[in-house]
């Protein structure tokens, strides 16, 4: 009866391993789908301040950062890093920076940034409600909401 047992057992392993296909390894996702969540770390040089912004959501993703009179920025949009070319700026100032930018994605599409100041900071100052906004691949028009804060590096 065992025997019995160990045949049927051994037939319908090889009934399932038998599948007609070739099993495929787990391989590394390649570049074009690999996708990012945060930057890595920023450094400022000294005398320099900085505009770091965060995912509201949990968990929290570094999602911008913008240097004080750079020409870019660095952001994760559409799960991927991109460098952004500053447009415009306008509304009030606070510290190094103003309470609206935009900025250009390499495709040429726009990405508005609104900033609301909060409280000074030793060496910067808070940034509670921040909003990102532009068009996807597909046309959608995604709106992120943000936290953050400036921050000065002494020189």
């Amino acid at each position: 009866m065992s025997r019995y047992i160990l045949l049927s057992g051994l037939a319908l392993l090889g009934a399932c391993a038998s599948s007609g296909t070739e099993p495929v390894a787990d391989a590394p996702p390649s570049a074009a789908e690999t996708v990012e969540y945060s930057l890595s770390a920023q450094t400022l040089a000294p005398g320099k301040c900085g505009l770091f912004l965060w995912t509201r959501d949990e968990p929290r993703h570094f999602v911008l950062f913008f240097t004080a009179g750079g020409a870019t920025a660095e952001a994760i949009l559409d799960g991927r890093q991109q460098t952004l070319r500053i447009d415009s700026q306008d509304g009030d100032v606070f510290g190094q920076f103003l309470t609206r930018m935009v900025f250009s994605k390499p495709d040429g599409n726009s990405v508005t940034l609104t900033l609301a100041p909060g409280e000074e900071i030793e060496g910067g100052r808070r940034v509670p409600l921040a909003r990102m906004i532009y068009d996807n691949a597909e046309g959608w028009e995604i709106i992120t909401p943000l936290t953050g804060l400036t921050a000065c590096q002494p020189e």
